[in-house]
């Protein structure tokens, strides 16, 4: 069911998007925290950046940060001088090093693409990129952690509340902010009010329970915390960028994604938009593929933008593919050709559908990155690299063994050619063999292709181009999906013991049993 209403919320949120009267669409940084150059693009209004430790996540966040000038804050609350501050000490001979820095940000707005740049050279300045004296874009920005109250000095300035020499002013939470919390919390609350001080005394929340109890937050569990907090400072803004960094601290799985749906439906309900850092896979899967970013800093200490993945090499990254054989190939084809071998070895070998999975839409060149990836996070050995045919003469199975460090099984598609003009080469070869599945006449079949033939016989393109194209339009009269098709042909090419795929369900099957062995 939750499932259901995160789809239904993405289709709207992303048909809310060109409606905004401001959306942060692109962040470039060069120069600062070893981040060379890097463009982070935001393509969904609730944006989840993960990657590992160091990768820059924080950075990101806090470059966004920079992007409006915030109504009501201080003149150097929300400035890179502020976020990116450097240990420059009066004495001692260690300080950071002063490296030039640019920060750019591109604006979609109702006027057209925008675009402004922070630069530090001897000191900060704004430029707007050819537009002079612009102002810099307005608007609320929000950023925190949710992981407050974690150190000594923080607890110390809360505890400050007792030490008052007058009563704490006290600010009710409204009705839609402690909704918000209670979405997630199973507390339900029949107060939670806010207390402060003057003189710079930290705020505390006390809550009262409709059971009676009452507390102040120094006795909340730190998920209960984090999530009244939030609901305070978020639950009544409107139209603004909200930045949380670890959403996840502090918080169940369970919780992690109630707060995410929580969030998509206030970016919603009050045009936000959203940019979280996260290491949780529960947190990713809250969001499209289009909305998640991930970053990775190399061996060199370089960052990059790697692709939104399929689950199967998100699960790896995230320390999920343990329970799991995963097949890493490069599109919908070849995971047809796949699925269809799986679907002989399988139940031949007694192995559950549920042991293999089968990621796909990721080029063939960018493999030995992810055989590094997955080498660095230790789920390498849980991993099968299959190629199209047309790769067998290439050097990517030597590559991907260097970058995996370890004897990763590397298979080929069979052929010597794409998947599609392979899956129809076997159905021209024998139509009837595949009429029955495909519920039509073998007659009727073989004519079908026979026109398809005649009609691409004349194109000046690739094969494989070409015999996809035949393919496509061959299933799609027929009511199938083109890796349909491929998974038929190779079901029947896999019990043909003379067939040319024999070499790859040989292959499927010896990683099968060393998966099951290990």
């Amino acid at each position: 069911m939750i499932e259901r209403r995160f789809r239904a919320l993405w289709e709207r949120l992303q048909g809310r998007k060109p409606h905004l009267p401001h959306f942060l669409a692109e962040i470039h940084l060069e120069g600062i925290r070893g981040i060379d150059d890097v463009r982070i693009k935001f393509d969904y209004p609730v944006s989840v950046i993960a990657g590992g430790n160091a990768s820059g996540k924080s950075t990101v966040l806090f470059a966004a940060a920079c992007a409006y000038k915030v109504p009501g804050a201080g003149v150097k609350d929300f400035v890179p001088s502020t976020l990116f501050p450097d240990y420059r000490p009066k004495v001692g001979a260690r300080e950071d090093p002063k490296h030039e820095i640019v920060v750019e940000f591109d604006y979609s707005t109702p006027d057209g693409r925008r675009s402004m740049r922070w630069r530090r050279a001897k000191g900060w300045n704004r430029s707007f990129l050819g537009r002079k004296n612009a102002p810099q874009p307005e608007g609320p920005v929000y950023l925190r952690t949710l992981s407050n109250l974690s150190n000594p000095s923080e607890v110390r300035g809360v505890l400050s509340m007792s030490r008052l020499s007058s009563a704490p002013r006290e600010t009710p939470l409204t009705a839609s902010q402690i909704e918000f919390a209670q979405q997630m919390l199973p507390s339900r609350y029949a107060e939670v009010v806010n207390l402060s001080g003057g003189n710079g005394a930290k705020n505390l929340l006390f809550a009262a329970q409709e059971r009676g109890a009452e507390y102040s937050e120094l006795h909340m569990a730190a998920g209960e915390r984090a999530i009244l907090r939030l609901a305070r400072e978020i639950a009544q803004l409107e139209g603004a960028l909200v930045l949380i960094d670890e959403v996840e601290a502090g918080l169940h799985p369970w919780v992690q994604q109630l707060l995410m749906l929580q969030l998509q439906q206030l970016a919603l309900r009050n045009d936000l938009q959203v940019v979280v850092t996260t290491h949780s896979p529960v947190v990713l899967d809250s969001v499209p593929a289009h909305g998640r970013i991930f970053l990775e800093r190399d061996d060199t200490g370089r960052v990059t933008v790697r692709p939104a993945y399929r689950d199967v090499v998100q699960n790896a990254l995230y320390g999920r593919s343990g329970d799991a054989l995963n097949l890493l190939c490069e599109d919908s084809a070849a995971e047809g050709v796949l699925q269809g071998v799986f679907d002989v070895l399988l139940p031949r070998e007694r192995i559950n559908r549920e042991s293999v999975r089968v990621g796909r839409d990721t080029g063939a060149n960018e493999f030995p990155m992810h055989a590094t990836a997955f080498r660095k996070f230790g789920q390498i050995q849980n991993f099968v690299f299959v190629l199209d045919g047309d790769k067998r003469d290439s050097d990517l199975e030597q590559t991907i063994h260097a970058r995996a460090g370890t004897a990763v099984p590397v298979l080929f598609l069979p052929g010597n050619e794409a998947p599609e003009s392979w899956i129809w080469n076997a159905l021209r070869r024998d139509p009837a063999g595949s009429s029955t599945e495909l519920r039509i006449d073998s007659a009727e079949l073989a004519e079908r292709m026979n026109q398809l033939d005649a009609v691409y016989d004349t194109a000046d393109d690739r094969p494989g181009t070409i015999a996809k194209a035949k393919l496509h339009g061959l299933a799609e009269p027929l009511g199938w999906a083109e890796p349909d098709i491929g998974r038929v042909v190779a079901r029947l090419e896999a019990i043909r013991k003379e067939s040319d795929i024999q070499p790859l369900v040989d292959g499927l099957k010896a990683a099968l049993l060393q998966w099951r062995a290990e």
